[in-house]
């Protein structure tokens, strides 16, 4: 299965996501993958700060390169993450064609919300090619007392893709552990450990079953 965390704006939260998520389906006894495909290097600089070797991590943006890997790849590994680049591009559209599922985190911001515009448009053109491509919001930076996150949550319901059940809250510990080259799971934040869990199940509950054939 190829997972897919994209989004155009920088700060919504891509590589949090991609490499919690990793972590959490290692944690499941799953062997997993994630390429880095920003130039910026997020994921690779959180590998550089753990200890544990326990999930595998490549640096891959390059379209072409992507285009002819990350296939091969999804065969040695349960599951491969893309952590896609804030753009939207050739390499975006890549990291599109391959997936079997697109996430996409957007922030309580109409910011967000605006440029996540241009990502959905360029996913509905590759599902319209292709209808197995599936992609889903996911609201990161929640805090369910501010009236900006209801609203975000109501715009979201009117594009046509859907919004994932699971919501990840506003917490320093997603944070904290990024600087220190861990994942929610090894923290001591209860809330956001069982939101990561939360959000591993839903994928489980609805998409495990999904594997391209090309």
């Amino acid at each position: 299965m190829i997972i897919s965390v994209l989004n155009i704006k920088g700060g919504v939260g891509k590589t949090t996501v991609a490499v919690n998520l990793a972590c959490s389906i290692q944690q499941a006894g799953q062997k997993v993958l994630i390429i880095d495909t920003d130039s910026q290097g997020s994921a690779l600089a959180w590998q550089g700060q753990r200890e544990q070797n326990d999930v595998m991590l490549i640096s891959l943006p390059n379209a072409v390169v992507l285009r002819k890997q990350a296939l091969k790849l999804s065969e040695e590994y349960d599951t491969v993450i893309i952590d896609g680049s804030p753009n939207v591009d050739t390499l975006a559209a890549v990291s599109i064609a391959l997936s079997d599922l697109i996430l996409l985190p957007v922030g309580p911001s109409p910011l967000d919300i605006w440029a996540s515009s241009k990502m959905v448009s360029k996913i509905e053109e590759a599902q319209a090619i292709n209808p197995s491509i599936n992609a889903a919001f996911l609201v990161n930076k929640f805090n369910g007392r501010t009236l900006i996150s209801q609203e975000t949550e109501m715009v979201l319901k009117e594009y046509p893709l859907e919004m994932m059940d699971t919501k990840l809250g506003s917490r320093v510990a997603y944070a904290d552990t990024m600087t220190q080259g861990l994942s929610v799971l090894e923290w001591h934040d209860k809330k956001a450990k069982e939101e990561l869990q939360s959000l591993h199940e839903e994928i489980n509950r609805k998409w495990l079953s999904l594997k391209k054939v090309v």
